[in-house]
């Protein structure tokens, strides 16, 4: 035989054989074994002359500077010519192995039972069970392959079929264009396998494909492949690049055009009625990539956007990536514009990440970057929000100089740490908290405090922050503090039930009520005076609008000052103090007139400046140390006047202390 044109028959049959290499999964058995050896049969056409020559145990092997180029082994050949003893033009073996040799890299071997060679057209066949091995095992068969010299291309006119491992490949035909190093197959190509090293897809159907020889790229187009466990893919377009020579497994894959698929996880849907976990994605391409072992290690999905979604929830970003562990997706990250929606919930974020636990179910989600959430009527903004308990629970954090946020229904709420319970209805917020409860105009309802017009929006700050919608409350402690304008409250903990109306302070309370200016009053420093109560606890009811101070309250009032056991204020409509109560061992002054007062009851009217004091007796003693006693003392004109009422059957007392006392 010629050596060069044997030499390109066998070079294409190899790349045929590495071409099905790019769907190979691990390591496979050994090809079989050929058939007994019998005389050798006549080559194909009717031209094949007589029998010229016989070789028994044919070996020969060809050299370049001591480097093997082809090895050609047969147990017999025959050469045929146009008569005895003239040269012959036809040659035919069996039982025939054929080596080749590259410059680098392992050889590859071509088994067939029949294989014969033309001289005059330098045209080769090889037939019957014709076989390719490699260094890793892997076997491809086909009936038939011949070179064509005139357009130097291996053509294989029939079914091809590869096997390695788990998986078997097959094509109508092939054909290798030697120039170009290309081998194109034939459609429909298809595969099948158990799917252990191949992303987890056991079938493959493609309308036809190419293999790239020097780049050790498999091409595919109109690509659908699908698993035992129900996972489907399908592209336009799928290049496969191949591992380093030898490896004998895929390095990764890049789907364009349509790209698609399913994502079901085995087992979710196990029971009678058991909702089935199955995920779907769509995108313009992916890239996926595999381990060592060749199984799937991750998948990315780029669109405009790309989509991935399940039966409660549907991702959307410009760039999706699903990680895998053991051959099964256990979460996914998405970034530039994410969006996570569901029937339930909406949610922004540059950046974000899912859970999936072994079912398929999704677990947990992190958001970062810009975070917008609207979830069961609550809207936030926050830097990071992480989605826990399986969407049972937000967890929001501020980021650099911006809080996180929660509007619910009219309260706006921000801390550096914010948590929504969503099946509780209740968010918490913890550090440098601060809220806004706001009246519902479409509701006509008010806010409940008395700090302030109620129809207006009241302010809180606190260390935490409880809103608890489900029961209508609002709970903050640690340094809590409401405000609206300049009247305020303050106490370690102030609570606010919507449903009871009413405002609960504890522990170091202090009201700050300031009343409306009056421009006929702006003159009267009395009438712009601010009350200031101060207790260990306060219980407001917004229904008679009443405030109830207990343990060691002490009112002022600019310089009128008041001390008591208990004490409760009236509030009219504005939120402006009526009058308050003082009761037991009540003891009051009043700088701005030098006057003083003890008393078992004392009720101030701050609007008209007046105060009047029960007692058995009560008395009021001025600078000059003069003094009046009665059942009930009545203080008038902000102090200037005193009016005496004596107990019933009983006297008055006066003592006016004169210069000489």
């Amino acid at each position: 035989m010629k050596r060069r044109r044997l030499e390109l028959a066998v070079l294409g049959t190899g790349v045929v054989f590495l071409a099905v290499l790019a769907v190979s999964f691990r390591p496979s058995r050994k090809p079989a074994a050929g058939k007994e050896n019998a005389p050798p049969a006549a080559p194909s056409g009717d031209d094949s002359g007589q029998a010229t020559t016989l070789l028994d145990g044919f070996d020969f092997t060809e050299s370049i500077a001591g480097k093997p180029l082809l090895r050609i082994q047969a147990d017999r050949t025959v050469g045929y010519g146009p008569a005895a003893g003239l040269a012959p033009h036809l040659y035919a073996g069996e039982n025939v192995t054929l080596t080749v040799y590259p410059e680098e890299g392992e050889p590859v071997t071509v088994h067939s039972d029949r294989a014969d060679y033309d001289e005059r057209t330098r045209r080769s066949r090889l037939e019957g069970n014709v076989r390719w091995t490699d260094a890793d095992g892997s076997l491809a068969r086909t009936e038939t392959v011949v070179f064509h010299p005139a357009t130097r291309a291996l053509e294989a006119p029939g079914r091809v079929r590869f096997t390695r491992g788990s998986i078997d490949l097959t094509a109508p035909s092939a054909r290798y264009e030697v120039r170009e190093r290309v081998v194109r197959f034939a459609g429909p190509v298809e595969g099948s396998g158990t799917g252990e090293d191949s992303a987890g897809l056991s079938r493959l159907t493609a309308r036809e494909g190419l293999y790239r020889r020097d780049e050790g790229v498999l091409e595919l187009t109109a690509v659908d492949g699908q698993s035992r466990t129900g996972d489907r893919f399908g592209s336009d377009r799928l290049v496969v690049q191949m591992a380093s020579a030898g490896a004998g497994r895929p390095e990764w894959a890049r789907a364009t055009g349509n790209v698609r698929g399913i994502l079901s996880a085995e087992g979710a849907a196990s029971g009678v009625g058991a909702e089935k976990l199955e995920r779907q994605y769509t995108g313009e391409e992916g890239m996926l990539q595999f381990d060592a072992a060749g199984k799937a290690r991750s998948f990315a999905l780029a669109g405009s956007p790309a989509l991935l979604w399940g039966p409660k929830r549907r991702i959307t970003a410009p760039r999706i990536e699903l990680v895998f562990e053991k051959g099964r997706a256990s979460g996914a990250r998405a970034q530039g514009g994410v969006r996570i929606e569901s029937d339930d919930s909406r949610a922004g974020a540059e950046r974000a990440s899912v859970h999936l636990a072994g079912d398929g179910a999704e677990r947990n989600a992190t958001l970062e970057g810009a975070v917008r959430v609207e979830a069961d009527g609550y809207r936030a903004e926050a830097a990071r929000a992480e989605e826990l308990d399986s969407g049972k629970r937000w967890l929001l954090t501020a980021g650099a100089g911006r809080s996180a946020r929660v509007e619910s229904g009219t309260s706006r709420l921000s801390a550096d740490r914010i948590e929504i319970l969503r099946e509780e209805k209740r968010v918490r917020a913890e550090g440098h908290a601060r809220a806004v409860f706001s009246p519902d105009a479409r509701r006509k309802s008010r806010t409940v405090t008395f700090v302030g017009d109620s129809k207006r929006p009241v302010y809180g700050k606190a260390d935490r922050i409880l809103l608890d919608d489900a029961r209508g409350a609002a709970t903050l402690s640690g340094a809590a503090s409401l405000w609206q304008d300049t009247s305020s409250l303050f106490a370690d903990e102030i609570a606010i039930s919507d449903a009871e109306k009413t405002v609960t302070a504890t522990q170091n309370v202090r009201a700050v009520l300031t009343p409306v200016l009056d421009r006929e009053k702006a003159g009267d420093p009395g009438a712009r005076a601010a009350s200031i109560v101060s207790a260990k606890r306060l219980l407001y009811r917004d229904a008679d609008r009443s405030a109830r101070f207990e343990g060691g309250v002490t009112v002022v009032r600019g310089g009128w000052r008041a001390q008591g056991a208990e004490s409760t204020a009236w509030l009219d409509k504005d939120g402006e103090v009526e009058s308050v109560e003082i009761s037991g061992d009540v003891r009051m002054t009043d700088r701005t007139v030098g006057r003083s007062g003890q008393a078992e009851k004392a009720l101030d009217y701050p609007k008209t400046g007046k105060t009047v004091l029960w007692g058995s007796p009560a008395r009021v003693i001025d600078a000059g140390g003069n003094q009046v006693a009665g059942a009930v003392l009545t203080i008038l004109d902000r102090g200037r006047s005193v009016e005496i009422t004596a107990p019933e059957g009983g006297k008055t007392e006066t003592i006016h202390r004169t210069r000489k006392d």
